[in-house]
């Protein structure tokens, strides 16, 4: 019985911050101008400003230093930094962790319960469960990622 939950709550655990296959370019051209963004070129060097514009095979991006124009075939990753995350992931977390340690007590507990140390068990199991669950969902990802590359259509700039 305990082999058969086990791998429901992993699924369970995973499932709502799953993350959408991003591979849609036109995901990048709904976007508005002057959404804060975050670019990762195929050097994977890191780009942060705001969206400029979009076409079939660029995209500008409004950096400190200027407007930064890269090919399609330059852009790895592109991730919107609006609206983090991470504290709905947490919350998440924290409930499936509750679920998950109240259901690890529920199962250990009947092998207390003869020596009077049978609710101590829920007392331990349930905050534990809570605490890792809101760890794990804080360190999911915050913010969500609307494109990224598949490597063999990336062009890397050559090594001198």
């Amino acid at each position: 019985m305990t082999r058969s939950i086990l791998p429901l709550l992993l699924l369970a655990s995973t499932s709502p911050l799953a993350a959408r296959d991003g591979s849609d370019w036109s995901a990048i051209e709904r976007l508005r101008p002057g959404q804060p963004l975050e670019v990762v070129d195929a050097a994977m060097k890191t780009h942060h400003g705001a969206f400029g514009a979009a076409g079939h095979e660029e995209l500008t991006v409004q950096t400190a230093s200027g407007p930064l124009l890269l090919k399609r075939t330059e852009v790895a990753r592109v991730t919107l930094r609006e609206h983090s995350r991470r504290a709905r992931h947490a919350l998440i977390g924290a409930a499936i962790g509750a679920g998950a340690g109240l259901a690890v007590a529920a199962i250990v507990n009947p092998r207390f319960a003869n020596e009077g140390r049978g609710n101590l068990v829920y007392g331990i199991a349930t905050p534990l469960g809570v605490g890792l669950g809101a760890a794990l969902g804080t360190a999911a990802p915050g913010f969500e990622t609307i494109y990224r590359a598949d490597p063999k259509t990336l062009q890397r700039p050559e090594k001198n």
